[in-house]
């Protein structure tokens, strides 16, 4: 989770120890329907030399990029789950090949047409004010990325729909909030997420209908389920392509850009170390898209003097958190 769903502030995925890897446990099937999907996507980019995973949480699809990509920068607000990432995905961290940043969506530090490519996965669900997301996302994108967009008007809320009668209107481009005002949802409408990508320049396309078969495994009696999981898994590739657009809660959809352009890349201080270069150049102050200089600790805004650190295994670009110069950063 990237934010708040009141939309003032980042959620809080730090708090009392939480760990995302414990949401994952119990859900094979989901997991399986969104690896599916992944593991067929993903190589339709090809060789790509920047990628962006974003609100990529602990890293749990980087298996999927890892080989088409020359260099990943997975972003995510919770520390907790780059600590986990850093843990998990250490020697792509330590080679230079995988970067953990800490950001807001609303205000990446990152320039413009920074990713070759990118991927927002379990994000959408979490935000507000969805328009201004998008438009800051896909501005550090050049060419290409891949969307998991959560929809109101998938087959078993139309059912619902059918049989119990609803006041939610599923054609109605207004997004539905569903859940509790701790822990709200937002479900879209398909066709009004891809109006707003269509404005922004972006041509989309349905890719993939995924989690069709929605938390069937968690209804059964465990020897049940285990010995369903093959015909279900063979139904879910098979709705992940027919499905596409109404059938399963998340619709994977490739956007493609009209005219990409070649990013204007930052000169980077040649003491800034090898393996942080190629991120160097592609960030930017979040506060006031500023030059930055750069240390093995932190990172130091030319233009409005914040300073921005390096540690646990990732550099942090969170709004609001600038902390002072430290002192080994200068020497």
């Amino acid at each position: 989770m990237t934010h708040r769903a009141d939309g003032r502030e980042p959620a809080d995925y730090d708090s009392n120890g939480y760990d995302y890897r414990s949401y994952w446990r119990g859900r094979d099937y989901e997991s399986h329907a969104e690896q599916h999907a992944l593991g067929r996507l993903l190589p339709r980019f090809g060789h790509v030399e920047w990628f962006a995973d974003l609100g990529g949480g602990f890293g749990r699809n980087l298996a999927h990029y890892a080989d088409i990509a020359e260099h990943a920068v997975l972003v995510d607000y919770s520390a907790n789950n780059l600590r986990a990432a850093e843990a998990r995905h250490y020697a792509a961290v330590d080679r230079g090949r995988l970067h953990l940043v800490r950001a807001d969506l609303r205000a990446l530090p990152f320039i413009d047409d920074a990713f070759d490519a990118a991927m927002v996965v379990r994000v959408l669900h979490h935000l507000t004010e969805l328009d201004r997301y998008l438009a800051e996302m896909s501005r550090t994108i050049r060419a290409r990325w891949l969307l998991d967009i959560p929809i109101k008007h998938h087959l078993l809320a139309r059912l619902r729909a059918l049989r119990y009668g609803s006041a939610v209107p599923l054609s109605d481009p207004t997004p539905q909030i569903t859940g509790t005002t701790a822990g709200a949802f937002r479900l879209y409408h398909l066709g009004a997420v891809r109006g707003s990508l269509d404005a922004l320049g972006w041509d989309t396309t349905e890719v993939a209908s995924v989690n069709n078969l929605r938390r069937w495994d968690r209804r059964l009696p465990p020897r049940l389920t285990e010995a369903l999981q093959t015909p279900a898994a063979g139904i879910e590739a098979l709705a992940q392509r027919v499905g596409r657009g109404w059938w399963g809660p998340s619709q994977f959809v490739l956007a493609r850009r009209r005219h990409p352009a070649r990013p204007r890349l930052r000169p980077v201080p040649e003491q800034t170390q090898p393996h942080t270069r190629g991120l160097a150049a592609r960030m930017a102050c979040p506060s006031c898209r500023g030059g930055l200089d750069w240390t093995d600790f932190a990172a130091f805004c030319r233009r409005c003097g914040v300073c921005y650190r390096h540690h646990d295994g990732f550099w942090d670009f969170a709004a609001g958190v600038p902390a002072p110069v430290p002192a080994e950063a200068i020497a």
